[in-house]
């Protein structure tokens, strides 16, 4: 049996069936990589972009365009009224530029990763449709190999002609004339042997990314081995806010004269511009409530110990003891909120300082928050506190913002393999054995964090 190769002619072009292209990604294969995307870091703590991203992709996946419309999204996203102006309020343009900001750093930070996800959700701009395209081309080689597999696989005695499209691997033999007629079996051999290559390529830049990826985590785990390698769970020690409650006979006589059912102390009193309020009417409430971005923080941690194996405690700084700082494991939250935080590290090189300020105690550098009056586009800054060696003592570690946003930043940056191995890259070798700290910029849009930079790192 022969097998020839040829061009394909005018003729062909006509009978020839076309070459099926590769199928789009299914939805259910879209909603896997959007329940992952969704849960990475740079999704988790965002509620709206994460109902916006949810949003476009189950409408865009039903090719329901007229759901995809700015004013749509705004009331059905964002409770707008249907009626709503657009071009007094931008909402729907701000979360997409968001959203794509956020596909983009969640794609870069998964493209060194053993398995990245092999299907990419973008949303171009100048649309609210997402568009679904496969990362890698592992599709059209499974489609090529089919395709090889059925020739070397037929039995027929009669010569065949295989149509090879211009460009093609086999339309080498375009260029060899003396490859245009060879037996079957001296051309079986060449296309394994391609084959075999593609194959080699693709283990090469498989085990390239496992080696990456086992760097990467090997630097995240000796950040934390000091922690995650003790005997004892970890303190978690949580800042509260300053909060002061009216007492039981102020609220008492307040609903006594307004006719209102007991409903202890969980309602508003209403207040006069003018009204007096005694001291007596005011009873303080520490180390009783935290502030959300605390709370976020503290999950954020807790999870990180928890995909490790290492349990933990939450406990309030006045719940603990030196003693207990000296034998166990800790790891602060909160800045100016945490008084422990404030007190360990005082006469460390950074030091947070005046409520809006981080002094490098060394060199003078000073970092200052100048924030908008309703924090709505604005900025934090924080400090990452890592005490390995403490002169036999148990290590500490401590996530400080001078705000929440700060904090749950910075708590979010050290539970990131990948920002722990972007910090490590400016690092003296043996790191991991000493003290450090690192000044963290955070910006902020909308009430959320949406990037991170190390401005400044110290090692002693």
């Amino acid at each position: 049996m022969q097998t020839l190769i040829r061009r394909p002619s005018e003729h062909d072009q006509q009978t020839t069936p076309p070459r099926k292209e590769s199928s789009p990604p299914d939805a259910a294969h879209v909603q896997q990589v959007l329940d992952e995307v969704l849960a990475s870091p740079p999704f988790c703590h965002t509620q709206q972009c994460q109902s916006l991203l949810r949003y476009i992709v189950k409408y865009s996946l039903a090719k329901e365009e007229h759901l995809l419309r700015e004013r749509v999204i705004g009331a059905e996203v964002f409770g707008r009224r249907p009626d709503y102006e657009t071009g007094e309020d931008p909402i729907v343009r701000i979360r997409a530029a968001e959203v794509r900001k956020r596909l983009a750093q969640f794609y870069q930070s998964v493209s060194d990763t053993a398995h990245p996800p092999d299907v990419q959700i973008d949303i171009p701009s100048g649309s609210y449709r997402a568009s679904f395209r496969w990362r890698e081309s592992a599709r059209d080689l499974h489609e090529q190999t089919s395709t090889v597999a059925a020739y070397a696989g037929s039995d027929t005695t009669v010569p065949q002609v295989l149509t090879v499209p211009t460009g093609s691997a086999l339309s080498l033999a375009e260029s060899h004339p003396e490859l245009a007629a060879v037996p079957r079996r001296n051309r079986l051999p060449a296309a394994l042997w391609w084959l075999a290559g593609l194959v080699a390529v693709a283990s090469c830049a498989f085990v390239g990314l496992r080696v990456a990826d086992s760097a990467q985590m090997r630097t995240f785990h000796n950040f934390w081995q000091p922690w995650t390698s003790s005997s004892k769970p970890v303190i978690i020690a949580v800042g509260s806010n300053a909060v002061y409650r009216f007492s039981d006979q102020f609220t008492d006589n307040y609903a006594r004269s307004h006719n209102l059912e007991a409903l202890g102390m969980e309602f508003f009193v209403p207040l006069e511009p003018d009204e007096i309020i005694r001291g007596s009417d005011l009873h303080p409430a520490p180390n009783s409530f935290v502030a959300l971005g605390d709370v976020a923080a503290v999950s954020a941690v807790v999870a990180a110990l928890t995909k490790q194996g290492q349990s933990f405690q939450e406990r309030f700084p006045n719940d603990i003891s030196f003693a207990e700082l000296r034998d166990d494991p800790t790891l602060l939250v909160g800045g100016f909120n945490n008084p422990m935080t404030l007190e360990l590290t005082k006469y460390l090189p950074f030091i947070l300082r005046a409520r809006n300020e981080i002094d490098d105690t060394r060199s003078g550098r000073r970092w200052i928050l100048h924030a908008s009056e309703d924090s709505h586009d604005t900025e934090d800054y924080a400090i990452i506190t890592r005490m390995a060696q403490r002169n036999g003592d148990a290590p500490i570690l401590s996530v400080a913002g001078m705000g929440q946003y700060g904090t749950i930043a910075a708590a979010g940056f050290i539970c990131s393999p990948a920002s722990i191995n972007q910090l490590a890259r400016q690092l003296p070798k043996g790191w991991a054995s000493r003290n450090l700290q690192a000044v963290l910029h955070v910006r902020v849009v909308d009430f959320k964090a949406v990037s991170t930079d190390v401005v400044a790192v110290r090692t002693w």
